[in-house]
C-alpha cells in the first residue's frame, strides 16, 4: 500500500503512518468491554468480569489472555 521497500520495519511504518498496532487496538477493545461488564446490571454478566478463572487453571505455555490486557 505505500510502497515501501522490505527494509522497512512494520513498526517503522506503523509509527510514521500513525496507524495503531493490532495489539493496541485488542487492549482497547478488551478494557471496553470489560467494563460494560462490570456495569452490567445481570449479576451472571458480571461474575465474568473478575481477573482470574475459577479454580486458577496453570498455564502450560507462555500463552497471553485477553485477561492479561487488563494489568498493562
Amino acid at each position: 500500500i505505500t510502497k515501501a521497500p522490505f527494509y522497512v520495519s512494520n513498526d517503522t511504518l506503523h509509527r510514521d503512518l500513525l496507524i495503531p498496532t493490532v495489539k493496541n487496538v485488542a487492549k482497547i477493545l478488551y478494557k471496553r468491554f470489560h467494563l460494560k461488564l462490570v456495569n452490567h446490571r445481570n449479576p451472571l454478566i458480571q461474575d465474568l468480569s473478575s481477573r482470574t478463572l475459577p479454580g486458577d487453571p496453570g498455564r502450560r505455555l507462555k500463552r497471553t489472555w485477553c485477561r492479561d490486557l487488563l494489568a498493562n
